[in-house]
């Protein structure tokens, strides 16, 4: 009960049932859930392990919600561990994983074109976990592991945007042939182009919300 309680509050928040800095009460979650208390509770827990929650004195438990340098700050992180990743991968990867991460990419790129955000959402995290095991640092993936959780709401925020998740698909693709080729320049030139644009978009959302002096504070 506890792990199928944790997976929907985590869809939840990341498709914005739950919105940024919304507050999350036991005895609702439980009504809503049909859990026990000491569920929700490790479920909360968990979660704010994952840097989805965050606990407030007084306040309780609210959903995680960043400013623009957090996010920026985010960004740059993944973008060290990413990039180092990619300059760890051997070339060129076993081809049984270049296949499977064509057929993930040709069943996200279907996903983008039917809106289906969640089978999108899943499909891009399959495809990066793959991607990253061909890394041969183990304590590094595990970084981007948990530091591309704590993004994931951000990075919906751009499904949305047709001409943003066209790239996104083709940018997949990149990944894969860079990971079929010989040359890691082009494997980190395309690791790198994929992470930014959810990083810009938040910065707007975030000024249209609370105004550019509050973005720029």
């Amino acid at each position: 009960m506890q792990d199928s309680l944790v997976v929907e509050l985590e869809n939840d928040i990341i498709f914005g049932r739950y919105a940024p800095g919304s507050r999350l009460v036991e005895d609702r979650v439980m009504e809503r859930h049909d859990a026990k208390r000491h569920s929700v509770r490790n479920a909360f827990a968990l979660l704010e392990k994952r840097g989805l929650l965050v606990r407030k004195p007084n306040r309780g438990v609210e959903v995680v919600d960043f400013t623009p340098e957090q996010v920026d700050s985010l960004y740059d992180v993944r973008i060290v561990l990413e990039t180092a990743a990619a300059e760890r991968t051997p070339l060129p990867c076993p081809p049984a994983i270049a296949t499977r991460l064509e057929d993930i990419a040709e069943q996200h790129r279907a996903a983008v074109a039917e809106k289906d955000f969640r089978a999108v959402f899943w499909l891009n995290q399959e495809f990066h976990e793959i991607q990253f095991s061909c890394c041969e640092n183990e304590t590094l993936i595990d970084l981007i592991r948990s530091h591309a959780r704590i993004a994931q709401p951000i990075r919906v925020i751009k499904y949305e945007d047709g001409d943003h998740m066209a790239t996104v698909v083709e940018q997949h693709f990149e990944i894969i042939r860079a990971l079929r080729g010989t040359s890691v320049d082009d494997l980190v030139r395309a690791v790198r182009a994929h992470l930014p644009a959810s990083a810009d978009a938040y910065r707007v959302l975030f000024e249209r919300k609370f105004g550019q002096a509050a973005a720029s504070a």
